[in-house]
């Protein structure tokens, strides 16, 4: 008799243990929106003093834009899995040089601001001190799809002592590809400090992104940028984010 009693105890234990854990496990659906501060990494080959006569250089600064989407989460204790689906722009302002000296000196600059369009979906692991309030740390990997983008920009160029050509102004459709320049997908990690109140989550992020976003395509000399075989298309570039979000969950 007490060599069946023991295993049996020992089961009644583990179905009470999970009922218990079932029963303080809870799930929410929310609804986010935000601010990206996005910019990408500019390679190395981007700026070079070049063979005499020719030299470009390039920099690059960040823009701002939106994000919006969908959270689900799963609850337990302080601990949580918030996985989602959102909507999230990020790109950059892109600005490069290209100078070609001799007996009449040629200057060429051209600016331009590309905004990609994402679908994302993060999946966060979330520690809350207080269980639902107080404050919070998150961290996960994301992968992304881009849907799509514009890019729009201004070319100028000088040409010996006095003549300046009138500035042109461009706008392009982002497009993706194994015939273009852009991956479509991109995969990284996030991660960064929140505050939980009830319902109401706010998260301060940073979204590292570790895939490169160029591809080896076409060689071609683009107007846009310059008119010298240098395609700052295919340096290397990675997304970097700062994202600041605010979520509210609905109890289900």
């Amino acid at each position: 008799m007490k060599r069946l009693t023991t295993p049996l105890l020992l089961a009644s234990l583990l179905l009470l243990s999970a009922a218990t854990v079932s029963a303080q496990t809870t799930f929410r659906l929310g609804v986010r929106g935000g601010a990206n501060r996005a910019l990408t990494t500019l390679a190395a080959a981007s700026n070079s003093p070049g063979t005499f006569p020719l030299s470009y250089s390039a920099d690059n600064s960040a823009i701002y834009a939106w994000q919006a989407g969908l959270v689900a989460e799963w609850a337990w204790g302080k601990f949580a899995l918030q996985p989602g689906l959102q909507f999230s722009q990020k790109g950059e302002k892109f600005n490069n040089n290209a100078t070609l000296s001799g007996i009449a000196n040629t200057y060429y600059q051209t600016t331009s601001v590309t905004r990609n369009n994402w679908l994302e979906l993060p999946l966060n692991f979330v520690y809350t001190l207080h269980s639902d309030h107080g404050l919070q740390l998150f961290a996960g990997p994301y992968v992304a799809l881009a849907v799509g983008g514009r890019q729009r920009g201004t070319s100028y160029s000088f040409y010996g002592p006095a003549v300046d050509s009138v500035p042109f102004e461009f706008e392009n459709q982002v497009s993706y590809g194994p015939d273009t320049n852009n991956r479509r997908f991109d995969a990284g990690v996030n991660f960064g400090i929140g505050y939980r109140q009830g319902p109401l989550q706010v998260q301060l992020g940073y979204g590292l992104g570790l895939r490169n976003l160029h591809q080896a395509g076409p060689v071609s000399i683009d107007p846009n940028f310059s008119p010298f075989p240098h395609n700052f298309n295919a340096d290397a570039a990675y997304n970097r984010v700062a994202q600041l979000t605010g979520t509210y969950f609905f109890a289900l």
